[in-house]
């Protein structure tokens, strides 16, 4: 019965960690399609960039 039991414990791990997985995947699918936004200084060096909001 506690193999049952600790089997059963393994298997919702597994997936709540699968689907945490999915949902960082699709996070940073709509970060790359939203695209980047750069600042530049005056002599046209970039300062940094981030996602556009």
């Amino acid at each position: 019965m506690k193999k049952i039991i600790i089997l059963i414990i393994l298997l919702v791990n597994v997936i709540s960690c699968s689907e945490l997985a999915e949902l960082e995947a699709g996070h940073q699918q709509r970060m790359r399609e939203r695209g980047m936004e750069c600042m530049y200084n005056y002599k046209g060096e970039v300062q940094g960039c981030n996602y556009i909001r």
